[in-house]
């Protein structure tokens, strides 16, 4: 029988991690269906299992001047309705699954379940989010960008916990999410985009886009953020045909059951290339 703990402070939570070296286990939305192994059979965890949700200290969501902050233990629900997150992450993640599980899902177990499909990556890389990892005798603090380091991969240590997103904050005059998937709930996303820009109707003055599903991590399309950067938004449509070709090199699709590796990069593509002209470029018209 596995072994389960369930503190209810931080403190305690980073004493089991350490010297059980425990599964942490937040709203286990993902974690129990990857672990399955049949009906009226339980899940199959080799390690004792750590339950975070009575640890208060996890589950606040704060926001100033400078940032915002996500708890590890915020879930999507939260993050879709509170008024201290900017409706484009809030969007974001009312475009998660369904009602019953953003209820439970967390903000914590998407990143760290470091899927290259995870919603809410796309909007992190593109702010420069960075996340606050603490084990019992350590803090350190990283951006989300090098937190992931391939499908199901990350740098959290066997005695260390995610306990925060930190999203500095910006409001761009232009925000872009879209994800393409076969239904409207709970789809498991095939290619999605966020970015966003600040302009002023006729120059782009700061351009980030961030693609997922389409390489083995989230990634940001530096390429293309320098070719908007100081552009006229009258060139935008010639600039979308070029960014296309910018992306190239960065989007290493597969194939799997979801969806083949051709549509995953045509869609990309054409996410990009819609995002510049018809998205952006229409700010100046």
């Amino acid at each position: 029988m596995v072994e389960t703990f369930r503190p209810t402070t931080l403190e305690e939570a980073l004493e089991i991690r350490a010297a059980r070296e425990a599964v942490p286990f937040a709203g286990g939305t993902d974690l129990m269906v990857r672990l399955r192994r049949g009906a009226g059979v339980l899940p199959g965890f080799e390690r004792p299992v750590l339950f975070l949700d009575r640890c208060a200290e996890l589950a606040e969501l704060r926001a100033d001047d400078r940032a915002l902050e996500i708890g590890a233990m915020v879930t999507l629900a939260a993050l879709a309705s509170s008024p201290r997150v900017p409706r484009p992450l809030a969007e974001v993640a009312l475009s998660m699954a369904g009602p019953g599980i953003r209820a439970v899902a967390t903000a914590g177990g998407n990143v760290c379940n470091a899927s290259p499909a995870a919603d809410l990556l796309p909007f992190l890389c593109a702010h420069n989010a960075r996340a606050r990892l603490i084990s019992k005798t350590s803090r350190r603090t990283l951006p989300v960008e090098e937190l992931v380091t391939g499908p199901g991969a990350t740098v959290v240590g066997p005695d260390e916990l995610l306990a925060a997103l930190i999203v500095p904050a910006w409001s761009p005059t232009v925000s872009f999410w879209r994800k393409a998937g076969t239904r409207r709930a709970n789809a498991l996303t095939k290619v999605s985009l966020f970015a966003c820009a600040d302009t002023d109707g006729a120059t782009v003055h700061r351009a980030r886009l961030s693609l997922g599903a389409v390489a083995p991590t989230v990634i940001r399309l530096r390429e293309v953020e320098r070719m908007l950067e100081g552009a006229a938004v009258a060139d935008l449509d010639g600039i979308a045909r070029r960014a296309a070709e910018a992306c190239e090199a960065a989007v290493r699709p597969i194939d799997d059951q979801r969806s083949t590796a051709a549509y995953r990069r045509r869609a990309a593509f054409g996410l990009v290339e819609h995002f510049i002209s018809a998205v952006l470029g229409r700010r100046g018209t």
